[in-house]
């Protein structure tokens, strides 16, 4: 069994071209499954759960202002003049020294929301930014080769 993933900072890129930078922190990534209950005539111990279509919760991603937030920048304003509902985003866990640790691609990724950091000279904060996603599907593909690669590499010495 591996090591908790601690110290961890995600690096996210889209269309696997487009790099957007790495990010502090990440919230949203889950998927829930419609329940629909069943009652089977004259059976009065249970009722049947049948699961319907899934529901993919927004993505939140927040990190410090730096160098790839332009690019971040461009792609929002492509996307006041096209959005391109087919585009995918990867965002890959890695460790404080860079190390993979685990990935998940997102597919159909819509940007919904950008918050820019609050300008204040007088602050000590870090300079922060947000930024809010909808998506299509998870794809567990990318993370499932990935973890494989990784532990077939890792496993293997010369």
């Amino acid at each position: 069994m591996g090591d908790p993933a601690v110290n961890t900072f995600y690096k996210v890129t889209l269309d696997g071209l487009i790099p957007l930078g790495l990010w502090t922190k990440v919230e949203g990534l889950g998927m829930e499954y419609e329940v629909k209950e069943y009652r089977e005539g004259g059976v009065n111990g249970y009722m049947h759960k049948i699961i319907g279509p899934v529901k993919f919760t927004n993505l939140r991603l927040s990190r410090p202002v730096d160098v790839t937030s332009p690019i971040l920048m461009a792609w929002l304003q492509s996307n006041q003049v096209m959005v391109l509902p087919h585009q995918t985003m990867s965002v890959t866990a890695m460790t404080a020294a860079g190390d993979y640790i685990t990935s998940w691609s997102l597919i159909g990724v819509v940007p919904i929301k950008w918050t820019g950091p609050s300008l204040d000279i007088m602050s000590n904060s870090v300079s922060t930014e947000t930024l809010e996603i909808a998506y299509r599907e998870i794809s567990l593909l990318g993370g499932l080769i990935g973890g494989a690669v990784g532990a077939i590499s890792g496993s293997i010495s010369f």
